[in-house]
């Protein structure tokens, strides 16, 4: 995951800051929890990335399933009870202060599935998610961080994207998008003005995951 930079690549790495900026909301307006958690997934994949820069092996599922914790932890103050205690990332501490703060307001309910489905100690998988039928179009945001990871072969970013959306949702229709998706070029820029608190976390996880994806830096 850390050969030279091709132009595909490139582009990848170039459009990871617009592209986790169009997730958030415009001042003063709510944010979908679900864009929240792809912020902490972003921090879960850099964290990857990050293991893979050292010469080490990291278990993606497992990453983002601990960046789902982090995003439970966000939002409901705790970790699941039973499940594992990571330490926090930027991502996941900012967005916490944020929210503590009273600096952010949810969309009512948009956390309520995620939410539940993390719930349990048990990681969801393809073969086992905990909500089989859950088919909730928000959850492929998490998906954003996933289509700009830069070295990865498309079966494996495709595999990731299946993964992600099963620690939550299980519906069939909801999987298959997820896989295209991971595949999908990045949307047009937003330059529209934005959440000055939430803009500010991706700046700096944008800066954290081109230091890492670039050779040299």
């Amino acid at each position: 995951m850390t050969s030279p930079l091709n132009p595909e690549d490139l582009r990848l790495v170039d459009s990871f800051e617009p592209t986790m900026r169009s997730l958030l909301p415009g001042p003063d307006e709510p944010v979908h929890a679900e864009a929240l958690l792809a912020l902490c997934m972003g921090d879960g994949l850099l964290e990857v990335l990050e293991w893979s820069r050292e010469g080490s092996g990291a278990d993606p599922a497992a990453s983002m399933w601990l960046a789902a914790l982090r995003w439970h932890r966000v939002l409901a103050g705790d970790f699941p009870q039973g499940c594992p205690r990571p330490t926090p990332r930027p991502t996941d501490h900012a967005l916490r202060l944020i929210v503590k703060s009273g600096g952010l307001a949810l969309i009512p309910g948009s956390a309520d599935t995620s939410l539940a489905s993390l719930s349990s100690a048990e990681m969801g998988t393809r073969a086992a998610p905990p909500q089989p039928a859950a088919d909730d179009e928000a959850a492929l945001l998490r998906i954003l961080p996933i289509s700009l990871v830069p070295y990865v072969e498309a079966s494996m970013k495709q595999n990731w994207a299946e993964q992600a959306v099963c620690l939550t949702h299980g519906n069939p229709r909801l999987l298959r998008e997820a896989r295209r998706r991971a595949l999908a070029p990045p949307p047009p820029a937003k330059h529209a003005p934005a959440h000055e608190l939430l803009a500010v976390v991706v700046e700096d996880l944008s800066q954290r995951w081109r230091k890492t994806t670039l050779p040299g830096t």
